[in-house]
């Protein structure tokens, strides 16, 4: 080798030039190579990365849209619907059957990747659940969706509901561990349920759970965190446990969509945020989903609360007591259920990710259109009657895109719009339904004319709400929602007397015409997580 070397010296020394030339060669090769490499990035780049270009577009709008945020609060993901047919005409949606539309239903999903778990109450209003089980949940087979109620039995469609407190520990029918312990009242209230439905006599009149609201609502804690845990059981290591109930409307291709650009592996627990306890040790806030819009656990998270119990190294006896006991404490002292579960989760290290309005706590005739929902997604809506769960739901079948997902503005054109088409004010009819982050503010006038009136000469007035002539209030509203009928009525004042309330409501129809023009949707808006935005 140092032989070598030597030689190559002594023919660079006599051929000085040879080494210029091959500098020079260097010289263009490394251009060369340098070109062809930035040729090849820019192709690639225009070729696989349009998500970031558009990400960045996105920025840029959105940045403007939002005030000059610097950051963006949201993800501009490209997501494709996956069921197929992507919808049906329109105009024939009325008339196809629920197997028709079920047939584009993507069950490999379900199969495969995500659970949905159905929580419902024996004493529920039938007809609640009768809509649910037709539209929301129709396109279930009976082997794919988890009910899980106080009481088993059959439902439509094949359905069993599975009773979720039957096989609870002992202890939780114990108001606590003492010796002296007296049993605990809610359990008593379910087992004299339980006796009636054995013996056959169980009726809506006499059911111990329904004798007022507050005790079916305090029996309804003890579902949470037992579902949770039986839904992993079952049905073990899916991507996705999505939990929801009886009047919570799911749009599951916006929902697909949603969960497809997340990682499941992540510990993570999504909905819509609510205040929980505030950490003893820290003073911290805490957050937990409110359980209405619905939630929803990854794998990563199950995999915390299940696969993390410790056990002797030894023996292999667990030295920490089942999940379900670990936590009876924290059952035992919280009214709510959904609290309860947040609460478990913030103890083993899972934050809430908020993506309130995507979760909306709003029934659909309450929804506050405004430009923070406007081009969102919605995955679930709460507290819908039955006739508006069917209609929504069959509204989704018609108007399903490949390319992008259904957004508030979608439902504003179809539910919102032809509804105030017919008059510019309704009597006996209150749209006041507030929204937290655009408040209307109130005058006081003598009749809706002039309450109208006060609504025009104020260019952010999109819609007005007149108490009469005692009250003489007049709410101006900066943003549009349809309300609901609402009666005339007489309210005992604290400070003594009585004051009588009418509901006028009343939409500026071409100001919220020009308004919607002037929001385009061209990029739907996929929130980031947080707990500042919430009902």
């Amino acid at each position: 080798m140092q032989t070598l070397s030597l030689k190559r010296a002594a023919a660079v020394a006599a051929h000085p030039s040879s080494l210029k030339l091959n500098k020079r060669l260097a010289r263009i090769s490394i251009l060369i190579l340098s070109f062809t490499l930035s040729v090849a990035l820019f192709a690639w780049t225009k070729q696989h990365d349009r998500h970031a270009q558009r990400s960045w577009l996105s920025g840029l709008l959105h940045r403007a849209k939002y005030g000059g945020q610097r950051e963006t609060p949201f993800y501009p993901h490209d997501t494709t619907t996956s069921f197929s047919p992507v919808s049906f005409p329109a105009d024939q949606i009325e008339n196809l059957s629920t197997k028709d539309m079920c047939a584009s239903f993507p069950h490999y999903l379900i199969r495969e990747h995500i659970q949905p778990v159905l929580k419902m109450g024996h004493g529920e209003n039938r007809d609640m659940i009768n809509a649910q089980l037709n539209s929301v949940s129709a396109c279930f087979h009976p082997d794919e969706l988890l009910i899980f109620s106080d009481l088993p039995e059959t439902l439509p469609n094949g359905h069993q509901a599975v009773d979720i407190l039957h096989n609870l520990p002992q202890r939780y029918r114990m108001i606590n561990d003492t010796p002296e312990a007296q049993p605990e009242p809610d359990f008593a209230a379910y087992e004299a349920m339980y006796d009636l439905f054995r013996a056959g006599n169980l009726t809506a009149e006499n059911n111990p759970t329904m004798k007022n609201k507050r005790t079916g609502w305090r029996l309804d804690k003890y579902k949470f965190l037992a579902q949770v845990e039986r839904a992993w059981t079952e049905r073990k290591n899916k991507d996705w446990y999505f939990f929801y109930e009886s009047d919570t409307f799911v749009s599951w291709d916006n929902v697909f969509r949603f969960l497809s650009t997340l990682d499941p592996n992540k510990a993570l627990y999504m909905g819509s945020p609510s205040p929980g306890r505030r950490n003893p040790k820290t003073d911290e806030e805490t957050w937990f989903a409110n359980g209405g819009p619905g939630y929803v656990l990854s794998r990563g998270a199950m995999r915390v609360l299940f696969e993390k119990r410790p056990s002797s190294r030894e023996t292999g006896v667990w030295t920490e007591e089942p999940f379900l006991l670990k936590y009876i404490n924290v059952v035992r002292t919280d009214p709510c259920g959904d609290a309860i579960l947040g609460w478990v989760l913030w103890l083993v290290g899972i934050r809430l990710s908020g993506f309130f309005p995507s979760f909306n706590t709003y029934a659909l005739h309450s929804l506050p259109y405004t430009q923070r929902l406007w081009c969102q997604s919605f995955l679930t809506m709460h507290k819908l009657s039955p006739k508006e769960m069917v209609r929504l739901w069959r509204w989704e079948y018609g108007n399903r895109k490949l390319g992008r997902p259904l957004m508030y503005a979608d439902l504003f054109e179809s539910f919102f719009l032809p509804e105030i088409e017919e008059a510019d004010a309704r009597n006996n009819w209150d749209n006041t339904n507030w929204d937290r982050l655009a408040r209307g503010s109130d005058v006081y006038v003598d009749s809706v004319e002039e309450c109208r009136e006060a609504c025009e000469k104020k260019t952010s007035c999109l819609q007005y709400h007149w108490n009469g002539k005692q009250a003489r209030k007049c709410v101006l509203m900066p943003f549009v929602t349809l309300g609901r009928a609402k009666d005339p009525e007489t309210v005992v004042k604290k400070e003594g007397g009585e004051e009588r309330f009418v509901y006028t409501s009343g939409w500026i129809k071409l100001r919220i015409k020009s308004w919607a023009k002037e929001h385009p949707c061209a990029i739907p808006d996929w929130l980031s997580p947080s707990t500042e935005r919430h009902y």
